[in-house]
């Protein structure tokens, strides 16, 4: 097994076993690769690990005597290390332990964890596998099943009805019957884990195409499907599952809206996946309301925002994203005047290439058609006219700058001004954009402002 030639060496100082276990041990038995995060673990307590790192020179970032844990750097290299333990949970979801108790037992210690293919030990000073559940087996056939069963599994730490998800869609690994059934009886354990934690993973999920070398291009479909198979998708977004089973026209659509919206990530760009998952949230609530959804990507854009706001996303993908989602209906038809469009694009060039990616995307995900979207073809052959005409874009595509403004006695809050009008007049004539013919513009500025 490849690691850190100083980390073998140390392991076969101490006088019992070091084991690598969970994410490097589980990835290097799919395809030998080498993942950057090492969690450690073993018999010795935090103070007697503590007291041999620090005679090879190791540093110590932080111990956790409750939990058994502590972070080191060994050659640079970073580490976590956590003693055996036994974890004692309340009923609930909640991710923290109620008790901690410490153990000698590998097969302890291995119950404790989720599933049986990040339960497979690596001894570092006797160079071999420990595997005291079948971990390998589960490896080699792709399943993701539990430690213990089911059940007992999910009826605490909410937190791994997502890693459920995640792993499924990052490993490529289909989880057993009994898991998804495990994991739908305790769908509602998901309650107790906080919002951020919560759009944490969400964030994982819709990348998990990304995060391995041998990760399926459809990762983020998969485990966005087994949040939906064990209904946990309906306990964090109600808004979105009341499309599960609201079918549409026929003639646009093979999906229902639920369906369409989870095939819309499929095939969303990473870049707007989030914006993907909720850009037909209001679909079903006023398809019910009022019998059409008309106006639901203005309404979606708003729903979002809410649905955002409470996972504690971060301000600027909230408003970002919402932007993409209220202009994904634009120009559905194709019957929007150029000047409309060339004026929408100039309004949003911030954005413009992600709201033709949800464009794409949505097009795709109603009748998996990967041909280019037809409004998308329309706006590029716009957009990249625009640019053969030399339309600036932003005040950064202006052939002066804020020094030529400022030199001409401009301050403060004026020079953005001036730079904003310019902008408006060489997008509505781009011969303009020549700096002799900017600066004289300028200097008239200055004259009428005395």
């Amino acid at each position: 097994m490849i690691y850190d030639k100083t980390l073998g060496i140390f392991a076969k100082s101490l006088p019992v076993p070091l084991y690598v276990v969970g994410g490097f041990t589980r990835n290097y038995l799919i395809d030998r690769s080498v993942s950057c995060d090492v969690d450690l673990c073993g018999i010795l307590t935090t103070q007697s690990l503590e007291i041999a790192l620090k005679e090879v020179g190791a540093k110590v970032v932080a111990t956790y005597p409750r939990t058994g844990t502590i972070v080191f750097i060994l050659n640079g290299q970073k580490y976590e290390y956590t003693t055996f333990r036994k974890d004692g949970y309340s009923v609930g979801g909640k991710h923290t332990p109620d008790s901690v108790e410490f153990t000698d037992d590998i097969l302890e210690d291995a119950l404790r964890r989720d599933f049986k293919c990040n339960a497979v030990y690596y001894d570092l000073k006797n160079d071999e596998f420990i595997d005291p559940l079948g971990g390998i087996e589960d490896i080699k056939n792709k399943v993701l099943d539990t430690v213990k069963s089911a059940d007992e599994v999910f009826s605490h730490d909410g937190l791994r009805l997502m890693r459920l998800a995640r792993f499924s869609g990052e490993l490529g690994f289909t989880p057993t019957r009994q898991v998804v059934e495990g994991a739908r009886k305790n769908a509602r354990n998901i309650k107790d884990i906080s919002p951020e934690r919560i759009w944490t993973e969400l964030q994982y999920i819709c990348h998990a195409d990304t995060k391995h070398p041998f990760s399926p291009s459809d990762g983020h479909y998969r485990a966005l499907k087994v949040l939906d198979r064990t209904r946990v998708l309906d306990e964090i977004f109600p808004s979105l599952v009341m499309g599960r089973g609201l079918e549409q026209r026929k003639d646009y659509h093979d999906y229902d809206v639920l369906e369409h919206s989870l095939r819309c990530v499929l095939y969303a760009d990473k870049k707007v996946r989030i914006s993907a998952l909720f850009h037909d949230v209001a679909k079903s609530k006023l398809m019910l309301q009022k019998g059409n959804a008309y106006g639901h990507d203005k309404t979606g854009s708003i729903m979002a925002k809410e649905i955002l706001k409470g996972l504690k996303a971060d301000n600027k993908t909230i408003e970002k994203s919402c932007r993409i989602i209220g202009a994904h209906m634009l120009d559905m038809d194709c019957k929007m005047k150029e000047s409309k469009v060339r004026s929408f694009i100039l309004s949003n060039a911030d954005i413009f290439e992600e709201v033709l990616m949800l464009k794409q995307a949505d097009f795709s995900a109603c009748k998996d058609d990967l041909s280019i979207c037809p409004t998308v073809k329309k706006w590029k052959e716009i957009y990249n006219q625009m640019k053969k005409d030399g339309t600036p874009f932003t005040v950064k595509e202006l052939a002066v700058n804020s020094g030529d403004v400022m030199n001409a006695g401009f301050n403060g809050e004026d020079i953005g001004k001036v730079l904003r009008k310019l902008l408006k007049d060489c997008q509505n004539n781009p011969k303009e954009n020549v700096k002799a013919k900017l600066l004289q513009k300028i200097a008239k500025f200055k004259e009428k402002s005395s």
